[in-house]
């Protein structure tokens, strides 16, 4: 298997023989789009016009010629390799002038059309210069997007991706926050992605973690990240080898079209003298730790077939029969019928001790044993195979399935395989007219929230009609569990599908990255077979509270499941190494009485390995919400069955708090009201919630631009020295080995040859509040503070429900 992870190269500025790198073996090669004659030819044609004329209005752009291009329309044609181009870094779409900045614009037209022509897929462009601009620089990407989106001729138009450092040492998030403040700019443009300079050093874990939730479609890798080994050969930090290894396993996932992951090296010609190998080391390395990652993951079973993302609505097999095709993807998951197996074989075990210490008239009778919902007969297989080997006493097995289709393997079976062992009956098992007691009733309802293929609905009448006090149940019982999730690719892929009130269904998500926010995963619900009580409600409604303790923009719920097949066979789909919250109804972990009970808590919601047959469920947000650091959050979630209107469907809303302190004192009291305001309109609104730019001026607000802008087209610099935004040298710095950062990275990539590169101050304290000083004696209060709430989703099953006729 090898996954659709590629590695790509940006060759020296003196480079020119291209050919040469096909023969190394690099997939792609980046390019500038166009080179320095095209820059000087525009700058001397904008400086004729505005000599002639101050009406912007006016002018346009002059289009490339054939010396002008970095990649010329027949490059490719020779070799295999493939190009991406490099946005020219000289442009300033964020520019307070208007002329510099419609120049731009128009420039940026003029290597993207070409893009097109030349059948160039991807663009990276360079960050913003001048964040306090940020708003004008994500417009003028989201006004190119929809400029091609109005043109039939450009339906296959490349990509564009930002290229940020992965994280700042100052604020982890900021770089993260600058990319979706353009992003939600740019209105979720299915073909704005992101390009990351990886790191020299470590960066926290639930960093990387929003990461790989976001669009990335390259890893920029600079040579000077590299150490150098015993052996003279260039190797990268274990943890930047885990960093790209977990980017491989996403394996492209994380894009809307694209598809492809690819990760580029630069600065080599810098380095190639001193190492073994020259610049092929590089792409030798970089190619083993791949290799390794395919080996990995298909010792896992990971396929790319079984990694293909997908978005699907949950089944509905109560009112469906399931395909052909969908029993047989299902029948593939090994682990969970060897799962069912072995509760089926404690079941029966049990069963057998009962009867020998219960002798009654009917212990002579055959143990009865009801496959409910028998498919195409798998777990069937299983029964039959554990009673002919292992069960010396009779047995009566019984295979219900209302599923015409179905019912023929089951048919064909009893005589092919069963030995006309087994009955098959043709019922819903809702309807079951049978006076049957039966002693194990196996069933695989299970959906991806547990309850959502309606389970308990479908046991009942089999609890009711045909249970004794000591009939055992396979599964016993299942739980449901919620967490909030930055999810942009979902959202984004629900906000460009043609499906009405899509924000108003659950969705089973398959291989789409995302990223938990919270600091738990909470317990909602459980049911249990045989129900606890007779009166059982199938309808449920839970109130839960999540810390999230940093910013983030939620776009919705995923909803797990675990299960306890039988006694110590459990089953569960939650995420690995999650922490879990439960419910008020079972105790916390500090609450249990024993380390035995601890663990066996933890081993039922410890997740499953290798299963197949579950991916998470959905339940989306209409509008992303998003949320500073240490928030609370609040989740309203409801299962509603009602038999009077004959369905069953789930509700959902959000809302969000932070806590303020307040002093008992009048004059503390008075500022804290002044904060509390404030904080109420900065984060409420008009009842809308707040977008990313809020956080942004803290975060970013002393971010110096890399030119500073006066009124007219003239430029000043840092020295006054007059220039503008062509005399910027096309030549890259330097990298210093002991200083690399994610900028200097970016510098590398895109030439910048500015001598002071955009740093972030992020001494300054949040909104403006003075740190605190020394104590008061007055007593001082936390207030709580609603600072966004949704509406309610999917309100009395309007959008998506269940039907229980």
């Amino acid at each position: 298997m090898k996954s659709n992870v590629f590695v790509g190269l940006k060759p020296g500025p003196t480079i020119r023989d291209l050919d040469r790198y096909s023969e190394f073996g690099f997939d792609y090669l980046l390019l500038p789009v166009t080179n320095y004659r095209y820059r000087d030819r525009v700058k001397k044609v904008f400086k004729d016009y505005l000599a002639r004329s101050f009406d912007v209005g006016g002018f346009k752009a002059p289009e490339p010629q054939l010396q002008e291009l970095g990649i010329a329309p027949f490059v490719g044609q020779k070799n295999s390799l493939r190009f991406v181009g490099l946005i020219s870094s000289w442009l300033e779409l964020e520019s307070d002038d208007p002329f510099v900045q419609e120049l731009s614009y128009q420039v940026l037209v003029n290597e993207y059309e070409y893009a097109c022509f030349a059948g160039i897929e991807h663009l990276i462009m360079a960050p913003p210069r001048n964040l306090n601009r940020l708003t004008q620089y994500a417009q003028t990407i989201a006004r190119l997007l929809g400029r091609f989106d109005e043109n039939y001729q450009f339906k296959n138009s490349p990509i564009i991706s930002i290229s940020l450092p992965m994280f700042e040492d100052t604020d982890p998030f900021s770089t993260w926050e600058l990319w979706t403040t353009v992003r939600k700019r740019c209105n979720y443009h299915p073909k704005l992605c992101i390009s990351l300079a990886l790191p020299r050093s470590k960066m926290p874990a639930h960093v990387l973690q929003r990461w790989l939730s976001e669009p990335v479609v390259c890893l920029l890798v600079s040579s000077s990240i590299f150490a150098i080994n015993q052996y003279n050969y260039p190797v990268l930090s274990k943890y930047n080898q885990q960093t790209i290894n977990k980017f491989q396993r996403i394996n492209g996932n994380s894009q809307y079209q694209f598809g492809e992951f690819c990760v580029f090296l630069h600065g080599t010609e810098k380095y190639a003298s001193t190492i073994k190998g020259e610049e092929s080391a590089f792409l030798d390395y970089i190619n083993y730790l791949l290799k390794r990652g395919d080996d990995r993951a298909l010792a896992e079973g990971l396929t790319l077939g079984s990694r293909e993302p997908c978005i699907l609505p949950p089944l509905d097999t109560l009112s469906q029969h399931l395909s052909d095709e969908t029993y047989n993807t299902f029948e593939k998951d090994k682990m969970k019928y060897d799962l069912y197996e072995q509760a089926v074989t404690q079941a029966l075990d049990d069963v057998i001790l009962e009867r020998q210490e219960h002798v009654t008239s009917s212990s002579a009778s055959p143990i009865v044993i009801l496959v409910a919902g028998a498919g195409r007969g798998p777990l069937v297989d299983r029964v039959f195979r554990i009673c002919k080997t292992t069960i010396q006493q009779r047995v009566r097995i019984i295979a219900l399935e209302k599923n015409p289709h179905a019912l023929l393997y089951l048919q064909k079976k009893k005589f092919d395989s069963w030995k006309d062992a087994v009955e098959v009956v043709k019922s819903d098992m809702r309807s079951w007219q049978s006076s049957t007691q039966v002693d194990i009733c196996i069933s695989e309802l299970l959906g991806s929230f547990g309850c959502n293929e309606l389970s308990p609905e479908c046991l009942a009448s089999i609890e009711k009609r045909n249970c004794t006090p000591f009939t055992k149940f396979i599964p016993q019982s299942y739980t449901s569990y919620l967490a909030p999730v930055s999810a942009p690719l979902i959202y984004q892929k629900l906000k460009f599908m043609n499906e009405g009130a899509c924000f108003e269904k659950p969705w089973v998500i398959h291989n789409i990255p995302h990223a938990t926010v919270s600091s738990k995963v909470n317990e909602l619900w459980s049911f249990n077979h045989p129900s606890v009580n007779s009166t059982q409600s199938f309808s449920k409604f839970v109130t839960t509270a999540f810390k999230i303790k940093n910013k983030a923009e939620v776009h919705g719920l995923v909803g797990y499941f675990s299960a306890v097949l039988y006694k110590s066979v459990y089953l569960s789909i939650l995420p690995h190494d999650c922490s879990i919250k439960f419910a008020d109804a079972l105790p916390s972990a500090h609450e249990l009485n024993s380390d035995d009970q601890q663990s066996t808590l933890c081993q039922q919601v410890k997740r499953t390995s290798n299963l197949q047959s579950w991916s998470p469920i959905f339940f989306p947000l209409k509008q992303p919400m998003f949320v500073t650091d240490d928030t609370e959050f609040e989740v309203s979630i409801s299962r509603s069955s009602s038999w009077v209107e004959a369905k069953c469907w789930y509700e959902w809303c959000v809302s969000s708090f932070v806590y303020l302190v307040a002093s008992q004192s009048s004059t503390r009291k008075s500022q804290a009201s002044e904060r509390l305001s404030d904080k109420v309109q900065k984060h409420c609104g008009t009842g809308i919630t707040p977008p990313p730019t809020l956080g942004i001026q803290s975060a970013f607000g002393q971010f110096q631009p890399s030119l500073g802008y006066s009124n007219g087209s003239e430029i000043g610099t840092e020295d006054g020295l007059e220039s503008d935004m062509f005399d910027n040298p096309e030549t890259g710095m330097d990298f210093s080995t002991h200083q690399q950062s994610g900028w200097q990275s970016l510098k590398d990539v895109h030439g910048l040859g500015v001598s002071t590169l955009p740093v972030f101050d992020l001494q300054m304290q949040n909104d403006g509040i003075p740190s605190a000083k020394t104590p008061t004696l007055d007593e001082e209060y936390h207030v709580r503070v609603k600072t966004s709430a949704s509406e309610t989703h999917n309100v009395g099953g309007r959008a998506h429900s269940m039907p229980l006729a």
